[in-house]
């Protein structure tokens, strides 16, 4: 009977003690999560974190504000980054084939999934670049959703791997557009060069090789004259890049990516002016991001609010580019069409885009985006004066 005594009353003392821990730790993570400052941006992810949902009417009235305070709360975690690697971790070993919205894929392909847009929020899109386009009836105007891994490397997926049709949602989108915009199909010059090295394995971007034939769709939708592989030198920058999707599926046995850039054989001068961070640059690269995690930075020195090109050709053509950071390898190709290039990513850049284009004679408008981002972020509603 003592021994039965003693035994309940250690029970009784382990089970508190671990209560008291237990306690403890939640009261902990929830002061940490109070006054340690806000990240503006992770590394491990390569993007900006969620900041604190302004309390608001329309954020109220819509439902928005839970949904913005979730985000915020997820991103914002304390030791959020040491959480996800130990989940990473523990899955990859039961053995899933998907981890963080990450499927493992075939040769090694990590590969992100797609999330169905809603329709009010794809509505809205579609009104807003609407709005825009009778907003500015005397500029080209262009638009190209550039279809991720999951549509154009879907024979990489995992047996049995769930994905919606990413091609049935850019073509929905693009009927619902205004006839004044030129609405660009990458799908089938991707898909045609599959076997390629058109994504990177281990990110969420396309590669430079992916870009070009993108831009070959691009001057064909446009009129310009294109120019050929043949213009270029292609050099290798690094092969010793683990990207995004690396980072965020916790993966260690995958191999390296390789970053290589198009150069024009003749030089082109050029003057790039990133106009909020007052710093110039005569090249269109930042060969210091290739010493860091991020080096798929190394073009444009990654994502600004706004960058004016000047390229010195004689052309009364002037583009603007509203886009997401598949741009970002994109752009350099534009160079020998257009006399000024203006480039705004509208998740950091809030000034009025109409006023932006008549104060730099903008003659063509060129919206491209992977469609990933562009069903997921809502900057792009900021085109017009969309309320």
């Amino acid at each position: 009977m003592k021994y039965n005594s003693a035994r309940k009353k250690y029970n009784n003392i382990y089970m508190r003690s671990l209560t008291l821990m237990f306690l403890f730790f939640i009261f902990s993570v929830m002061i940490l999560n109070i006054i340690v400052p806000n990240k503006k941006f992770s590394s491990q992810e390569n993007r900006n974190l969620k900041s604190k949902p302004k309390l608001s009417a329309d954020n109220l009235l819509y439902n928005k504000f839970t949904s913005k305070y979730e985000k915020y709360i997820a991103d914002q975690f304390i030791l959020r980054n040491f959480w996800i690697n130990v989940k990473s971790r523990s899955e990859i070993i039961s053995g899933k084939k998907e981890n963080n919205d990450v499927y493992l894929g075939k040769n090694k392909y990590l590969i992100a999934k797609f999330k169905k847009p809603g329709k009010e929020a794809f509505d809205e899109k579609v009104k807003a670049i609407n709005d825009f386009s009778t907003e500015n009836k005397k500029v080209n105007k262009y638009i190209m959703l550039v279809p991720n891994k999951i549509k154009v490397l879907e024979d990489k997926l995992p047996e049995f791997a769930p994905a919606e049709n990413q091609l049935e949602y850019i073509n929905k989108f693009y009927s619902g557009l205004d006839k004044s915009i030129k609405t660009i199909n990458v799908f089938d010059a991707l898909n045609k060069n599959k076997n390629k090295y058109i994504y990177y394995k281990t990110d969420h971007h396309w590669t430079t090789q992916g870009a070009y034939y993108a831009y070959l769709e691009f001057c064909k939708s446009s009129g310009l004259t294109l120019k050929d592989a043949n213009y270029y030198n292609i050099k290798k920058v690094s092969n010793e890049f683990y990207g995004t999707l690396y980072s965020k599926a916790g993966v260690t046995n995958v191999d390296s990516d390789t970053i290589n850039v198009y150069l024009p054989k003749k030089h082109e001068d050029l003057l790039v002016n990133y106009v909020e961070e007052k710093k110039k640059s005569s090249s269109l690269y930042n060969s210091s991001s290739l010493n860091t995690k991020d080096k798929y930075s190394t073009f444009l020195g990654g994502n600004h609010p706004l960058i004016k090109i000047s390229t010195m050709i004689d052309s009364s053509k002037k583009l603007l580019v509203i886009k997401d950071s598949y741009a970002n390898c994109f752009i350099p190709f534009l160079t020998s069409h257009f006399s000024d290039i203006v480039v705004v990513d509208l998740r950091y850049y809030s000034d009025n885009i109409n006023t932006l284009i008549k104060d730099y004679n903008i003659t063509d408008v060129l919206m491209l985006y992977n469609t990933n981002t562009f069903f997921e972020d809502e900057s792009i509603l900021n085109i017009s004066n969309y309320e």
